[in-house]
């Protein structure tokens, strides 16, 4: 029976991993302020450029899952296309691999407590005393690095002598059961505790500690590369379709890789063995398992140079039903909340969809499917799930430029509510069309034309000097006409063509008519204006309020 002791041991040496893996995870990411998002957007021209900036990344931060989330967010932002997102996803697979390769080169090489414990003091004083925030990041980094080396000494303690008090031989076998078991076990371990690299460890830990034969840790191994999968599904259950294709494309290459692993198990570790021979690396199973880790997902990668465009081409006719639905988001995403650029891109390509959503509605154009009341409805939808979105993302602290922005697209949905509003009372004068004469009709028809040409111009245009001084020019003409229309009316009432509650409505209709129309542009300058802003204007060096 293990004892009591050993249990606390590999508890303890775990969660230190854990804890560790996570600080040097968030640390260096802080460390490198917004260089993974500049990285993703700028290296990311080819496909080849893609797997080297995936695989580079994972291998920098240590988490495959945050360049995951930072692809889907840039897929989601229009920044990105299915396959360099792919290619990305592609590359941070084998990034994972170095995890396993700093353990079995440096965990199981030195004095772990040389290294540990001056990187844990080092890196506490540096997160406490730095002045800015990329000191402090680096220090808690560095902290990381060193709880995650003293994690992995106790879990080789733990290790040392658990073969006395139990009888691991049922998985030293080489049948298929066995295989298939170590490969459910390496998953469980990933799954669990949602990180693949922790998995690793316990695997590395067991096979150099000769209580598993290197066949089983590496099935183990090919389980936890599954296992990473299961975050990916987890976190996009109600994602966008984007995220759920990348997430489909990230399962799908796992799946695929694994399945010729396996069948290849046996070569393909006489391979390893060879290849270590030829290179005189020491016969270490530590180092066995990273190249096997390594190598095997550079078959997978092999193996997409050709399937990847068809692949590509079936994920892009996926979960395409979502995208018909008017009142859900398209780009909002909340795997993209913790990454408040990316939000709010992904935020004002939704912004600009429902202002061309909204347009119709307001020029009262038939659109097939949804009624006009409908899509109203809809839109209103949309708005509210916009706003949630923004509320939710600014719950943590922003850059000012940034909460700037998203105090904008609050004010614009504001805009667009109170032209909605207003569109009630207007759609009554345009029901009257009929019953009025034929000089009433031809006031009142000019100006619902001259409303639907301003807000389609509003909707389509690109904000410059004289784009916007043109727009001005249209609402200012625009309110003299619903002046002149509303001194028409009175006329009418002097001339005994309408009667006093007639003449009441129809200016109050007017003003609704007018609101409707500067609402919307206001709203549409507003989003236009920022688009200009975040596409155009150089990224500044952003601090935290």
């Amino acid at each position: 029976m293990i004892s009591w002791a050993a249990s606390t041991q590999f508890l303890g040496g775990l969660g230190l991993f854990l804890l560790g893996m996570w600080l040097l995870t968030e640390g260096l990411k802080l460390a490198g302020g917004n260089a993974l998002e500049r990285i993703l957007s700028s290296w990311t021209i080819t496909p080849t450029r893609s797997f080297f900036s995936g695989f580079t990344l994972t291998a920098v931060v240590q988490s495959s899952s945050a360049v995951t989330v930072s692809v889907i967010g840039f897929i989601n932002a229009g920044l990105l296309d299915l396959s360099r997102a792919l290619w990305i996803v592609f590359g941070s697979n084998v990034g994972t691999s170095m995890t396993a390769w700093i353990v079995a080169l440096i965990g199981f090489k030195f004095n772990i407590e040389v290294l540990a414990l001056p990187a844990v003091g080092i890196g506490a004083i540096l997160h406490l005393f730095a002045s800015n925030i990329r000191g402090r990041s680096l220090g808690g980094a560095m902290a990381g690095l060193g709880l995650l080396f003293l994690g992995l000494q106790n879990l080789q303690g733990a290790f040392a002598n658990i073969d006395q008090v139990v009888d691991l031989s049922i998985l030293s076998g080489g049948g298929l059961l066995n295989v298939l078991l170590m490969v459910l076990i390496g998953l469980f371990l990933t799954a669990t505790m949602q990180s693949s690299s922790a998995a690793l460890a316990v695997v590395l830990t067991a096979v150099s500690a000769g209580l598993l034969p290197l066949s089983a840790g590496a099935a183990a191994v090919i389980g936890a590369n599954i296992g990473t999968t299961v975050t990916a599904l987890i976190a996009v259950l109600k994602a966008t379709a984007n995220a759920k294709r990348v997430a489909m494309g990230h399962v799908l290459f796992n799946v695929i890789t694994a399945i010729v692993a396996l069948a290849l198990l046996s070569p393909f570790l006489m391979l390893i063995n060879w290849v270590q021979e030829s290179l005189n690396l020491e016969p270490n199973p530590a180092i066995s398992l990273a190249l096997f880790h390594t190598s095997f997902n550079l078959l997978g990668v092999l193996l997409m140079l050709p399937l990847e465009s068809r692949l590509t081409r079936w994920l892009s006719g996926l979960f395409t039903a979502r995208e018909k639905v008017l009142s859900i988001p398209h780009h909002l995403d909340k795997n993209i909340l913790s990454l408040p650029d990316l939000a709010l891109n992904a935020t004002l390509l939704d912004q600009q969809r429902l202002l061309s959503e909204m347009a119709p509605v307001l020029m009262k154009s038939d659109q097939e499917g949804l009624s006009l009341e409908e899509r109203e409805k809809a839109i209103k939808a949309l708005i509210a799930s916009v706003n949630e979105y923004v509320v939710q993302c600014s719950q943590q602290p922003l850059p000012e430029s940034i909460a700037s922005s998203f105090h904008d697209v609050i004010r614009a949905n504001i805009y667009l509510t109170n032209s909605l509003t207003a569109l009630r009372e207007a759609a009554a004068l345009f029901q009257r069309l009929p019953a009025l004469s034929e000089p009433q009709r031809k006031a009142v028809t000019a100006l619902f034309e001259s409303s639907n040409q301003l807000i389609e111009k509003s909707t389509v245009q690109q904000i410059d000097p004289t784009a916007a001084k043109q727009l001005k020019t249209a609402l200012s003409d625009f309110k003299k006409n619903i002046r002149a229309t509303r001194q028409f009316f009175v006329e009418e009432l002097r001339r005994q063509q309408i009667t006093p509650a007639l003449l009441d409505a129809y200016l109050r209709q007017l003003n609704a008519l007018y609101s409707m129309t500067k609402e919307y542009f206001k709203a549409a300058r507003l989003i236009a204006t920022l688009v200009k802003r975040e596409t155009e204007q150089p990224e500044p060096d952003k601090q935290p309020l």
